[in-house]
């Protein structure tokens, strides 16, 4: 199948344009696995995980105790300090305690902040994700554009310069000469474009996957087939994104963590408990004296308030956020099963058939012309309307192939098995 070719033809001739230069190839699950393990926003990412844990760790820690120790120091007639049995000494060590659960709501609200870190770490993952998957089917695509229309660019290109020469003889009309180079300076413009657009996406590739070399990233066919839309209910498919979808997810994880620091926060009113022992030597009542402490500080002018009000204030922001995020959610929903649907609707009504009709088209059209079955004008405009069809029948199976990466997205599952 000349159609099937495209594809190969498209690899070999963007390799042999990059010459020397190294060039990764890798699979779209190849590339998948680089974005994971090379992406800096994702090593980022990680690191505020780590920071989470490390707050839900130093929240389960009890405060250390505090020793202390009081000596007597040059008494008349004794020496400087008095080490023995007769001389002046405290000993006191104390615990502090924090009462009214405030260590586990502490700890609660740090693993609620865990939870945020690693909900925020997926959706990078899955937009990144959607970012290295577009950029990759854009860019097969755009490639068998220029790999179409490279080869007829080509045939226009002899057949124009052919055109010259008879001119210069004056065989042929300058109105005839001048329409076949102006094809074909229109049909070298559409190709100039699509590898300036292929070299803005080599930048993303590159930028997506820390890479220097060039990138070519190949879809499977499973990868490149266009499947149905999901037969899945538009309500199922926003309560899917509701519950999977991980900015939804930390969101409702941000504003738990927000009403458990007002929780904690009003328990801070409640003063710490400190429990001691002190020991007493030659100083009190007796030779030897033992005795407990015990000590809190009287609520009388700092109860918490300010931070008490904070964490009131955070809690609104906190589920005034949870709300936004949820309606986002169910607008990106609906807008990607919309467009979706909108261009599977397109490509259904246009491609039955156009690809091999193109195909017939093409191995005729030069032939035709060389025959003087058809004329000039009709030549060019048929080979026009060619190129033209070829590079939007490709842009839009891109889009599709987007359309479908972002339902997937803004669902927060895969519906399509590819």
């Amino acid at each position: 199948m000349w159609t099937r070719s495209i594809g190969l033809c498209a690899c070999l001739s963007f390799l042999l344009s990059v010459n020397a230069q190294d060039t990764l190839r890798v699979t779209m699950r190849q590339a998948d696995s680089l974005l994971m393990t090379r992406s800096l926003a994702l090593v980022g990412q990680r690191y505020q995980i780590d920071q989470a844990d490390a707050e839900r760790v130093q929240a389960r820690l009890f405060h250390n105790p505090e020793f202390s120790s009081e000596w007597v120091v040059g008494r008349s007639g004794e020496p400087l300090i008095n080490v023995g049995p007769d001389g002046q000494k405290v000993l006191a060590v104390e615990q502090l305690f924090r009462i009214a659960g405030q260590r586990s709501l502490a700890v609660r609200t740090a693993e609620r902040h865990k939870r945020v870190s690693e909900a925020e770490y997926a959706e990078l993952v899955a937009a990144l994700r959607l970012r290295l998957h577009s950029g990759a089917y854009e860019q097969y695509y755009v490639q068998r554009s220029i790999t179409a229309i490279g080869s007829q660019l080509a045939l226009l290109k002899e057949l124009q310069e052919s055109y010259g020469e008879q001119y210069e003889k004056g065989n042929v009309s300058l109105k005839a000469a001048t329409r076949l180079r102006t094809a074909f300076f229109a049909l070298n413009e559409q190709r100039v474009d699509l590898l300036r657009h292929l070299n803005a996406l080599q930048q993303e590739l590159r930028q997506l996957l820390v890479e220097q070399r060039v990138v070519i990233i190949t879809p499977s066919p499973s990868e490149l087939a266009l499947p149905p839309a999901p037969s899945l209910p538009t309500d199922t498919l926003i309560a899917l994104a509701q519950r999977y979808r991980p900015i939804v997810q930390a969101a409702n994880a941000a504003r738990e963590a927000a009403e458990l620091d007002l929780k904690l926060q009003r328990r801070m009113a409640v003063p710490d408990l400190a429990i001691g022992a002190i020991y007493d030597q030659a100083s009190g009542i007796h030779p030897h004296q033992t005795a407990v402490t015990l000590g809190f500080s009287i609520p009388l002018f700092d109860r918490n308030q300010g931070r008490i009000r904070w964490a009131e204030a955070s809690v609104g922001q906190a589920a005034a956020a949870a709300q936004g995020t949820e309606l986002s959610v169910l607008s990106e929903v609906l807008h990607a099963l919309e467009n979706l649907r909108v261009l599977q609707a397109q490509y259904n009504e246009v491609s039955i058939g156009l690809e091999e009709q193109l195909d017939e088209l093409s191995e005729s059209l030069v032939e035709n012309y060389v025959r003087n079955n058809i004329k000039l004008l009709e030549f060019t405009d048929l080979f026009e309307s060619y190129n033209t069809t070829i590079i939007a029948l490709n842009q839009l199976r891109a889009d599709l192939q987007n359309a479908y990466e972002e339902l997937e997205f803004a669902t927060g599952q895969r519906l399509f098995d590819r």
